[in-house]
């Protein structure tokens, strides 16, 4: 017969584990670890309970050292300057030279389900077009988003001309479609270069994303000229919490997002 210390024992263990599972998952939240690896977050959270539940009662200890080493990790990101010095890196933002420039290539991004682009995107789009608007015979690229076929067939194509059409230029909009990723972008804008001969694109996106874009076009062959465009999400530079969190989630994701790129050889830090 079970006696009740071991009965008690047999249910608290997993009990516990599944409280720190959900913690550890609650602070990889807070800095972006899970957006970072692709990761659902609907999906997440029975997947931690089961884990906490199956390792609570043998690896509590361990994992309770992960939470409280992660906690302790974003309290410093957040309440510390070392976030905006370690994104500082990942921006780059070249002088801008137009006369020397053949095209000028936004970078989109994430869209909602019914098609709009997100305000980071937005961002990007408008500083192409101004930029552009500089030398209205440049011709204008821009990347076609299209939404998930589960939940509709929207994509971003009609927002971007609403966007486009409201500052009357005489250069051509060329559309990229088909797009997952920065490196779909990349292999797509130089294969449509190498078919115009032009040398050098001056490439429009967010600052932490700047460098890892520029760099994938530039391993495609193409010269680059990088220009960031303002960051809306939080200030940059961060200046309050708020500010730092988010950024230290694109920190997160962008050092993944490298670690990746130069593995593949697909980009070099330069």
């Amino acid at each position: 017969m079970i006696s009740t210390a071991k009965l008690t024992q047999h249910v608290q263990a997993p009990l516990l584990g599944v409280a720190v599972a959900l913690l550890i998952l609650a602070t990889s939240w807070l800095v972006g670890l899970p957006s970072a690896l692709g990761f659902s977050r609907p999906m997440s959270i029975p997947v931690a309970i089961v884990i906490g539940a199956l390792l609570g009662r043998w690896l509590l200890k361990p994992m309770i050292a992960l939470a409280v080493v992660m906690m302790i990790a974003a309290a410093v990101g957040i309440w510390s300057p070392i976030v905006p010095r370690l994104a500082q890196p990942f921006v780059r933002n070249d002088r801008v030279d137009l006369e020397r420039v053949d095209a000028v290539f936004v970078f989109s991004g994430s869209v909602n389900s019914a098609g709009l682009l997100t305000g980071e995107v937005i961002d990007r789009l408008l500083t192409g077009i101004a930029l552009r608007a500089r030398r209205p015979a440049l011709p204008l690229l821009v990347s076609i988003v299209r939404v998930d076929q589960r939940i509709g067939s929207a994509s971003s194509v009609t927002d971007q001309q609403s966007l486009i059409a409201m500052v009357p230029a005489s250069g051509p909009v060329e559309w990229i479609d088909s797009v997952y990723s920065t490196r779909d972008e990349a292999v797509r804008l130089s294969r449509r270069a190498f078919q115009q001969r032009w040398k050098r694109v001056a490439v429009v996106t967010s600052p932490m994303h700047s460098r890892r874009a520029c760099a994938t076009v530039e391993g495609m062959g193409l010269a680059v000229t990088c220009v960031v465009a303002p960051w809306r999400p939080a200030a940059w530079p961060a200046r309050s919490a708020g500010d730092r969190i988010l950024v230290m989630q694109r920190l997160v994701y962008e050092t993944l997002a490298w670690a990746q790129y130069r593995v593949s050889g697909w980009a070099t830090w330069a």
